[in-house]
C-alpha cells in the first residue's frame, strides 16, 4: 500500500502553482516521484509540504447495520488523511477483522483487544506499521468474546479502551476506530473513548432503523456516564438518480436531531472502494481520477478541518516567496 498526493492537488488546495510546490520540493530536497506529467509522493513529503498542526482526533465508526461501508471508509479515510501529513491509527475491533484484512495484514499470532484488555499485550508494543504515516492495531475471531469479558470482569466500559486510547493521543493526529455492527459493551466503549462516532448510511430503510438503535445508545451512555459523544451522520453509496437515495437523505433532512448532525460530505456509490480493498491497497495507491477519491478528500478535510486550517504563517510564506521568483 502506497497511497499517493499529486502536486497538482497540493497546488489546488494551497492555491498556488505547481512549480511552487515542485521547487519546493526540490529545495528542500523531499522524496517524490514522477509518472509522465504526474508528480506525486506520500507522508513524509506531505508532512513537510503541508506542517499542519493537528489536534489529536479519535473517531468510531458504529452504526447497528451492515454492509454500509465502515470499513472501507475508514481504510480511504486513513490513505487520504496521511496524504495530508497526518500521523494515522486504525483499530479493527470487528470479530470478523475485515479492516485487517483490506491492510493485507494476517494477524494469527498478533495481539489484539481482548489480548490487551486481558493483561497479556500492550497495545502501544502491538502496532503494525502498514506504511510511512499508517499503522494498524488488528484484530481477529478471538475479539467475538471481548463482550462476555469486559461483562464477567465487570470492567468499567468509560475506561476499558479510552485509559489504552489515550496513551497513543501524543502519537496520532488520527486514530479511527472500526467497530461492529452491533450494540454492546465493546462498541459503548470504545464510544466513551472517542471525540465523535461516525455513522454511515446507506439507501437502505433498514440503515434508519440501524440509526435510531445507535442513536438510543448514546443517550444511554449519556444518562449512565454523563458524557455526550457527538454523532455525524455520513450518507455513502449515495445515487441522486434513485428515487431511494433521495428518499433517506429528505427523511434525514427533515429529522429534528440527525439534519444537525449530517456532515457536509456525502460519498457518492463507487465500485472502486470493493475493488482496491479486495487488493489490499487504497484507492488513492492510483494516480487516476475517480468520484470516490473526490469524494473522500472533501471528507477528509471535513475530518480534519482542513477547510479553516491553514499551514503555519511561515510555510506560507516560504510557498508565497518560492512563487514569486518563478
Amino acid at each position: 500500500m502506497e497511497p499517493k498526493m499529486l502536486t497538482g492537488d497540493v497546488a489546488g488546495f494551497l492555491k498556488i502553482t505547481n512549480q511552487a510546490i515542485l521547487k519546493k520540493i526540490k529545495t528542500k530536497q523531499l522524496p517524490y516521484s514522477k509518472t509522465g506529467k504526474n508528480v506525486f509522493f506520500g507522508y513524509g513529503t506531505a508532512k513537510e509540504i503541508f506542517n499542519f498542526k493537528f489536534t489529536p482526533k479519535v473517531i468510531a465508526f458504529q452504526i447497528v447495520k451492515g454492509g454500509v461501508g465502515k470499513t472501507a471508509i475508514s481504510h480511504a479515510l486513513a490513505a487520504r488523511a496521511s496524504l495530508y501529513g497526518a500521523k494515522v491509527l486504525c483499530i479493527d475491533l470487528d470479530q470478523q477483522a475485515n479492516l485487517t484484512k483490506h491492510f493485507g495484514i494476517n494477524s494469527n499470532n498478533l495481539p489484539v483487544m481482548i489480548d490487551v484488555i486481558k493483561g497479556n499485550a500492550k497495545i502501544e508494543n502491538s502496532l503494525v506499521e502498514i506504511t510511512d504515516g499508517i499503522h494498524l492495531f488488528p484484530s481477529r475471531i478471538d475479539n467475538a468474546i471481548l463482550d462476555d469479558h469486559i461483562m464477567i470482569e465487570s470492567l468499567r466500559l468509560d475506561k476499558v479502551y479510552k485509559e489504552h486510547i489515550d496513551n497513543l493521543r501524543d502519537y496520532y493526529d488520527l486514530i479511527l476506530i472500526d467497530c461492529p455492527p452491533a450494540l454492546g459493551r465493546s462498541v459503548a466503549a470504545a464510544a466513551l473513548a472517542s471525540d465523535c462516532i461516525f455513522a454511515p448510511v446507506t439507501p437502505d430503510a433498514q440503515c434508519l432503523t440501524g440509526l435510531d438503535l445507535l442513536y438510543d445508545g448514546l443517550k444511554s451512555i449519556k444518562k449512565k456516564y454523563s458524557r455526550l459523544v457527538p454523532l455525524k451522520i455520513l450518507m455513502n453509496k449515495f445515487d441522486g438518480r434513485t428515487v431511494l437515495s433521495r428518499e433517506i437523505l429528505a427523511k434525514l433532512l427533515d429529522h429534528s436531531i440527525y439534519r444537525e448532525c449530517l456532515l457536509n460530505t456525502y460519498i457518492r456509490q463507487n465500485q472502486d472502494f470493493a475493488n482496491f480493498c479486495a487488493a489490499s491497497i487504497s484507492i488513492f495507491d492510483s494516480i487516476k481520477p475517480s468520484t470516490a477519491k473526490e469524494d473522500i478528500d472533501f471528507l477528509t478535510q471535513e475530518t480534519l478541518d482542513l477547510f479553516t486550517k491553514k499551514p503555519n504563517q511561515q510555510e506560507n510564506v516560504s510557498l508565497v516567496s518560492i512563487e514569486a521568483t518563478l
